[in-house]
Protein backbone atom coordinates (compact mmCIF):
# COMPACT_ATOMS: atom_id res chain seq x y z
CA UNK A 1 0.00 0.00 0.00
CA UNK A 2 1.40 3.24 -0.51
CA UNK A 3 0.93 6.00 2.31
CA UNK A 4 -0.34 8.49 0.30
CA UNK A 5 -4.07 8.59 0.42
CA UNK A 6 -6.57 10.49 -2.04
CA UNK A 7 -9.54 12.34 -0.20
CA UNK A 8 -12.58 10.80 -1.29
CA UNK A 9 -14.69 13.45 0.63
CA UNK A 10 -14.79 17.01 1.67
CA UNK A 11 -15.82 18.94 4.66
CA UNK A 12 -18.29 21.59 4.13
CA UNK A 13 -15.48 24.47 4.82
CA UNK A 14 -13.26 22.87 2.29
CA UNK A 15 -16.07 23.07 -0.29
CA UNK A 16 -16.85 26.66 0.57
CA UNK A 17 -12.89 27.51 0.13
CA UNK A 18 -13.19 26.07 -3.29
CA UNK A 19 -16.35 27.63 -4.37
CA UNK A 20 -14.96 31.03 -2.49
CA UNK A 21 -17.76 31.33 -0.78
CA UNK A 22 -18.34 31.82 3.46
CA UNK A 23 -18.39 28.23 5.50
CA UNK A 24 -22.40 29.86 6.49
CA UNK A 25 -23.54 30.31 2.75
CA UNK A 26 -21.91 26.55 2.24
CA UNK A 27 -23.95 25.53 4.96
CA UNK A 28 -27.31 26.97 3.42
CA UNK A 29 -26.90 26.10 0.17
CA UNK A 30 -25.66 22.73 0.68
CA UNK A 31 -28.65 21.96 2.78
CA UNK A 32 -31.38 23.33 0.06
CA UNK A 33 -33.11 20.93 -2.27
CA UNK A 34 -31.23 22.76 -5.03
CA UNK A 35 -27.76 21.61 -4.31
CA UNK A 36 -26.44 19.62 -7.70
CA UNK A 37 -24.19 17.54 -5.87
CA UNK A 38 -24.33 14.41 -3.19
CA UNK A 39 -24.38 15.10 0.17
CA UNK A 40 -24.01 12.90 3.10
CA UNK A 41 -25.08 13.60 6.63
CA UNK A 42 -23.52 11.05 9.19
CA UNK A 43 -25.25 12.31 12.84
CA UNK A 44 -23.99 15.46 13.19
CA UNK A 45 -21.21 15.68 10.45
CA UNK A 46 -21.72 16.81 6.71
CA UNK A 47 -20.06 15.12 3.93
CA UNK A 48 -19.33 15.76 0.54
CA UNK A 49 -18.05 12.83 -1.69
CA UNK A 50 -14.86 14.21 -3.93
CA UNK A 51 -16.07 12.19 -6.99
CA UNK A 52 -19.52 13.50 -7.19
CA UNK A 53 -18.30 16.96 -6.31
CA UNK A 54 -15.65 17.42 -8.40
CA UNK A 55 -17.75 16.15 -11.13
CA UNK A 56 -20.37 18.96 -10.84
CA UNK A 57 -16.95 21.25 -10.37
CA UNK A 58 -15.54 20.41 -13.52
CA UNK A 59 -18.91 20.11 -15.81
CA UNK A 60 -19.80 23.87 -14.26
CA UNK A 61 -16.08 25.03 -15.23
CA UNK A 62 -16.37 23.72 -18.97
CA UNK A 63 -19.75 25.51 -18.93
CA UNK A 64 -18.05 28.99 -18.14
CA UNK A 65 -15.23 28.10 -20.57
CA UNK A 66 -18.03 27.62 -23.47
CA UNK A 67 -19.50 30.64 -22.16
CA UNK A 68 -16.64 32.75 -23.23
CA UNK A 69 -15.38 31.59 -26.01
Amino acid sequence: MENEQEIKFYSVAEVSKMLGISRSRAYEWIISPQCPFLVLRIGRRIIIPANNFTKWYESFADCTTEEKR
